[in-house]
């Protein structure tokens, strides 16, 4: 179900299994906003912005369970020297392929609890923020893809 804020500002809220009510971003630029109020927020993919499926906490290979779910950061690294923007379009483009079979991108908060298996950051006390519109991903596809290309063109000289 999807409503529309009263307040007039026009902002869609979707209502999620649980409870939630999480705005929906829409574009990459709404996504770099947010980053730029706060240091701790990660795209999670997954049916549900939370983590209270214990199975979804499980590694595959040895069945043991994690402390808390993968999630990839979006606020860039001190040491990125190409914008916040770029940074973002890049690590949502790296892992569109994990928006399958109803999967979305969530954009939450939480403190990492650990890494999983491949070196990601494994979250916990999930704050959910923002459902990201899978437009953004294509969107993001395309910003990370002309950034490629643009140093590309300059190590070809």
């Amino acid at each position: 179900m999807t409503l529309i804020d009263p307040t007039g500002t026009r902002q869609v809220y979707d209502v999620l299994r649980g409870g939630y009510e999480l705005p929906v971003l829409h574009t990459i630029g709404q996504v770099v906003e947010l980053c730029g109020t706060r240091t701790d927020l990660y795209v999670r993919f997954s049916y549900t912005p939370d983590d209270r499926d214990v199975a979804a906490r499980r590694e595959r290979e040895s069945g043991n369970l994690l402390p808390g779910v993968p999630a990839w950061p979006l606020c860039p690294e001190s040491w990125w020297g190409a914008g916040a923007r770029v940074w973002i379009a890049r690590q949502l483009a790296r892992r569109a392929h994990l928006a399958h079979a109803g999967a979305e991108p969530w954009l939450v908060a939480g403190e990492v609890r650990g890494r999983g298996p491949d070196c990601e950051p494994l979250i916990a006390q999930i704050n959910p923020l923002a459902r990201i519109n899978q437009r953004v991903l294509a969107e993001a596809e395309e910003d990370y893809a002309a950034w490629q290309t643009r140093g590309f063109r300059a190590l070809a000289g």
